[in-house]
């Protein structure tokens, strides 16, 4: 469903989602209807999605009514990608039955739609260099908050989600999704699973991040930063001294220097 000037772009994201590629862990999307909406401003967005949603988010899902909202602005790419983040949450939530913690579903989705550069956001992340204690429940907070907190809140909900499905090797997050369905919790899924706790695993995940995203990773982002501006201002510095003796070289041109013969008056 579309206004008539997005028409074409609702077909062919309509398309895509037939087309879906299986999701981490669940597979196809099973064959039921999705109703795809998409909403040209910011404005309707906002109504179509009663005004529930942070300013920054781009894309709705509803898995009980089978529905994906998105803005449908920018280039046609990164709507397939937002795109595919939503049917995630479908997926998900179709395959587990109810709802899971946020950081899941959040890190779930952004793995699933290959989201890499999210984690952009935690290579200069001072806060996790310095290795600040860290905790699942505050990324719940950041996800659903509305300032740049969200974007590190993303970040480590995909860290967490990428942790589990390495923990799960060739067959990465399936034999917990599959534990998921079944167990009461994420607790007794965790337990089933990896043998470990819901509290076990946050402390495991802790260290994860911090060998990943320390003092090293830090300083290698940091240093490249500043190698890359060094490199510019010295090119810069070289061109504008190219310049001056160009300058220079013309301001001579017809002059002639006197001889010391002594002063003038």
């Amino acid at each position: 469903m579309a206004w008539p000037a997005q028409l074409t772009l609702a077909v062919a994201l309509a398309e895509a989602a037939d087309r879906a590629a299986p999701f981490p862990g669940v597979g196809l999307l099973p064959a039921r209807p999705i109703r795809l909406l998409l909403a040209p401003d910011r404005a309707r967005f906002d109504s179509l999605t009663r005004g529930r949603l942070p300013r920054w988010s781009e894309g709705a899902a509803f898995p009980e009514a089978g529905t994906v909202v998105l803005l449908a602005v920018g280039p046609p790419d990164h709507l397939a990608a937002s795109l595919r983040h939503e049917l995630a949450h479908l997926a998900l939530r179709w395959r587990v039955g109810r709802r899971l913690p946020l950081w899941f579903e959040e890190g779930y989705a952004a793995v699933a739609a290959a989201e890499w550069d999210r984690l952009d956001a935690l290579r200069l992340n001072w806060q996790v260099a310095r290795g600040a204690p860290l905790d699942l429940d505050e990324v719940d907070r950041g996800l659903r908050s509305d300032g740049p907190d969200a974007a590190t809140a993303y970040a480590l909900a995909t860290t967490a989600v990428l942790l589990l499905a390495r923990w799960g090797g060739p067959q990465g997050l399936g034999p917990l999704i599959d534990r998921l369905a079944r167990a009461p919790s994420l607790d007794a899924a965790l337990r089933a699973t990896y043998q470990v706790t819901e509290g076990d695993f946050a402390e495991r995940w802790q260290r994860d991040v911090r060998s990943r995203y320390g003092w090293l990773s830090w300083a290698g982002a940091v240093g490249l930063f500043w190698a890359v501006t060094g490199s510019l201002l010295v090119w810069l510095v070289v061109l504008r001294r190219r310049r001056d003796r160009a300058r220079r070289a013309l301001l001579d041109e017809g002059w002639t220097v006197p001889s010391d013969e002594g002063p003038t008056a």
